[in-house]
């Protein structure tokens, strides 16, 4: 009797502190997910010595007011800013005072934390639809030749524009065939697989982790994970061409090789020496503006 007491109490210690260790995995997830995709709205910084942009409010697919900062086009081309989690608002990456400069017209568009009302960051799920404001407003503009639109994108917002180019409607039309030409920066290559880092050497618990976080991000965003994945969509882009630009140090993280070889040509990949995420702009700012500039004069004016 007194052994099968003691035996029940086993088991239902064992029960309760397994209860508890997936009530703290699932609730540390939680949270982690919350802070991710619930940033907050920051100020925008005006880029320095560049004439103040026309501000609009750009209404997405889904229901959401973005603001939007537009630098009007001087040469009838323009480009379509989409930033990281903090949006792409004046001076942060992607960088577009080369192209100001250089005459395109440039809109950028800023974080779903920012939004009337405030929405998640979905980390380029949802993200399309602020893509397709963005296309939309350009062809109202009477300065921008519709043959002419580009898009460039910096860590989400690269990943949101390689969707927004390549996802296919069920016309099997592109959904953007409106970008012509695109950069996309430091993004990763599928958010499944970059959220559990299958190949990182992680402990039991870390991967037990990573999965909670993966699977809690599906309830909370309400979209698989595993299906945002630009190294699916990017061989759909072509015949436009694409551009990627990656870190050295982010280069296998970000998955930017396996995206090359995946997408048809024209292609093009900048692996930018002693650059990491958020930091290749820094390393090689001439070479970098040089780039961007020529990418998209020999694709919107071939």
């Amino acid at each position: 009797m007194v052994k099968t007491k003691a035996l029940r109490l086993g088991i239902f210690s064992l029960v309760a502190l397994l209860a508890a260790l997936i009530a703290v995995d699932v609730g540390l997830a939680w949270v982690y997910v919350s802070a991710l995709t619930q940033p907050g709205c920051s100020a925008p910084i005006n880029l320095e010595e560049i004439d103040l942009p026309e501000e609009h409010w750009l209404t997405t697919e889904d229901g959401l007011l973005l603001r939007a900062w537009y630098y009007p086009s001087k040469n009838g081309a323009a480009v379509l800013a989409l930033g990281g989690i903090g949006g792409s608002l004046g001076d942060v990456l992607p960088p577009v005072r080369p192209l100001i400069e250089a005459g395109y017209g440039v809109l950028q568009i800023d974080s779903r934390a920012c939004a009337r009302p405030h929405a998640r960051v979905t980390l380029g799920a949802y993200e399309i639809h602020d893509a397709a404001a963005g296309i939309a407003f350009l062809l109202t503009r009477p300065d921008i030749d519709p043959e002419k639109i580009g898009a460039i994108g910096f860590s989400m917002g690269g990943v949101t524009i390689i969707r927004a180019a390549a996802l296919r409607q069920s016309s099997g039309q592109a959904r953007q065939p409106q970008i012509k030409a695109l950069v996309a920066e430091g993004g990763y290559d599928q958010l499944g697989k970059h959220i559990i880092q299958p190949d990182a050497g992680h402990s039991l618990p870390r991967k037990i982790f990573l999965y909670t976080v993966a699977g809690v991000f599906w309830v909370q965003i309400g979209v698989n994970p595993w299906e945002i994945s630009p190294l699916d969509d990017i061989a759909k882009i072509s015949p436009r061409p694409v551009f990627l630009i990656y870190g050295e140090h982010e280069l296998e993280r970000g998955g930017g090789k396996a995206q090359f070889d995946a997408a048809e040509e024209p292609k093009l990949l900048w692996v930018v020496p002693r650059g990491d995420h958020g930091g290749n702009y820094q390393v090689a700012k001439e070479e970098y503006e040089r780039r961007i500039v020529e990418f998209f004069k020999q694709a919107l004016f071939p």
